[in-house]
């Protein structure tokens, strides 16, 4: 696959190989024939030349030089730019060799003259080896042809060492200066695209930050501002001279819910990202609040110099937020006046459990026995007389003690005792015990001992228990329960699972049950909450979490 950069990269080196040699050829002008005077001077003060003869050399070389600039300033990047600088190079070596063979000059010299021209060549054209080699052919050759009209003082071994070694770094010279001017040339270009990419980007960047709806700044570590965009300027009502420059603690307003801004600034400096941070400001139309999302603006170096910041005005929707906060309190408030209310009416039924319980076991229950006692006697009085009457009495009496038991049953189960003296853990098992029959199997499990808690929430746990249980056993037909009791430093929680026929929640919506409605109210009065989960056919899960708010005491027994 062929690249079509390549070529390009590659003409427009060429072109300023060319150009180079354009600007450089008059500094190599005057360097040469200030070069030549010198030499000049030389043979004038050796008598080795007469001014007849040395005058014309420079003046030719000059109008040569003259000519060539002329000519190559007429396209600059042309393609014959450099032979004809080259063509020229070579007339100012074949001047020179005619100049000392006409003199029978010193041969030595002449080579010293011939390599101080191809250096300067090399140096100043960087033209490369190629045509560095053509230049030294096309002046070496006149010079070894004209031998026998110049003199030499130097060994010719010497002399062969001397224009080889000099030659060859003539040509190094030239080549090395050419490559190191492709790899500048090739930098420059880079630079330079990469100046032109970072200038586009630049302005892309400020097009759109001019055009963003948003406003967006920056600031310096002592939060002066440099810069705003125009929806800042929009937003301020001023111009950019009255903006930039404040610091952005004049901008803001004094509320205190403020944020610290210098404590910002300095967390940016050492490199961190805070989150959006909410600022009031005075505007035109009062106080507002600005969301600002904060980064650091880093030199080349990666050191913070600055900050930049892009802020939205929220201020309705930090109104909104206030005014949900304000509810959220009014609600919470609410909801603690609500569940003291629940706790006052649990606290209530229980007395009120309590005071019948005792009346019906200590007032109704002694008088049916002692009305079964008066029953018994009058039985025995009557068996010899009227014994059907005697038996009819006898039924009555076993009804009376059925009732009795009936009544202390209610009694016990108004009032459970058994807390008092077992506690939840004994008081739930005995309840989990004395459900269970052969056509239903209930299973109680305590994870860890349940140390004996507060009288209120012992009594509301096993009311929601006593109930789950009922509501299983009496609507449900559930044929297995499992009660699990779990303890932990701040939490009691309860789950009652059946395997009955279960419910729809919507069922439940429409026709609340109070057993479920009961269990809520304890639930609200202990702190907590309660759940019903219940799906048609695969049974219900009662799962109650509340808080400990006594501290734990120990365990009972």
């Amino acid at each position: 696959m062929y690249s079509v950069e390549a070529p390009t990269a590659s003409n427009a080196l060429e072109r300023a190989r060319r150009r180079l040699v354009v600007r450089r050829l008059p500094l190599f002008a005057v360097c040469w024939l200030g070069t030549v005077f010198i030499w000049m001077a030389v043979l004038l003060a050796e008598r080795l030349a007469t001014v007849p003869l040395t005058v014309p050399l420079p003046l030719f070389q000059a109008c040569a030089l003259g000519l060539a600039l002329a000519a190559v300033r007429r396209d600059p990047a042309g393609k014959w730019v450099r032979v004809w600088v080259a063509a020229t190079v070579v007339l100012l070596g074949l001047s020179v060799t005619v100049l000392f063979a006409t003199v029978r000059g010193d041969g030595d010299m002449l080579a010293f003259v011939l390599l101080t021209l191809y250096l300067s060549s090399a140096l100043f054209f960087a033209w490369g080896w190629r045509i560095e080699l053509a230049v030294w052919v096309a002046t070496v050759v006149p010079w070894a042809l004209a031998i026998p009209w110049l003199q030499f003082f130097l060994p010719p071994l010497e002399l062969i060492t001397a224009i080889g070694i000099g030659s060859m770094v003539c040509l190094a010279i030239a080549e090395v200066s050419a490559r190191s001017f492709g790899v500048v040339f090739e930098r420059g270009e880079r630079a330079g695209v990469a100046s032109q990419a970072l200038a586009a980007s630049r302005d892309a960047y400020r097009d759109l930050a001019e055009n963003a709806t948003d406003l967006i700044y920056t600031h310096d570590l002592q939060g002066r501002l440099t810069y705003v965009n125009a929806a800042f300027l929009r937003y301020a009502h001023g111009p950019a001279e009255a903006i930039v420059g404040r610091t952005c603690h004049e901008l803001m307003a004094q509320h205190p819910d403020a944020p610290d801004l210098d404590a910002i600034i300095r967390r940016v400096a050492v490199g961190e990202v805070p989150p959006p941070v909410l600022l009031p400001v005075e505007a035109p139309k009062g106080l507002r609040w600005l969301e600002c999302a904060i980064t650091a603006i880093r030199d080349p170096g990666g050191t913070v110099v600055g900050v930049r910041g892009i802020a939205r005005d929220v201020t309705a929707r930090h109104t909104v937020e206030e005014q949900l906060r304000a509810s959220l309190v009014e609600l919470r408030q609410n909801e603690e006046m609500l569940r003291l209310l629940a706790r006052r009416q649990s606290t209530i039924r229980e007395e009120e459990r309590k005071r019948i319980s005792f009346n019906l076991h200590d007032d109704v229950c002694q008088e049916l026995v002692g009305l079964g006692i008066v029953l018994e006697s009058m039985r025995r009085r009557l068996v010899d007389v009227v014994p059907a009457q005697a038996n009819g009495l006898a039924q009555i009496g076993r009804y009376l003690n059925e009732v009795a038991e009936h009544l202390r049953g209610l009694a016990h189960d108004l009032r459970p005792f058994l807390l008092r003296d077992l506690g939840l853990e004994g008081s739930v098992r005995s309840l989990v015990d004395g459900l269970s029959s052969e056509t239903m199997r209930v299973v109680v499990t305590f994870p860890a001992p349940i140390p004996r808690l507060d009288e209120d929430v012992e009594i509301g746990v096993y009311r929601i228990a006593q109930e789950a249980l009922a509501n299983a056993t009496r609507h449900a037909h559930a044929t297995s329960i499992a009660v699990t009791l779990t303890v932990d430093e701040t939490t009691l929680r309860l789950e009652v699972c059946d395997d009955g026929r279960g419910f729809a929640a919507a069922d439940q919506r429409r026709q609340p049950r109070l057993g479920l409605v009961g269990m809520q109210e304890r639930a609200l009065a202990l702190g907590g909450r309660v759940a019903v989960i219940s799906t048609p056919g695969r049974g219900t899960t009662v799962d109650l979490e509340c808080p400990i708010a006594e501290p734990l005491r120990a365990t009972a027994g």
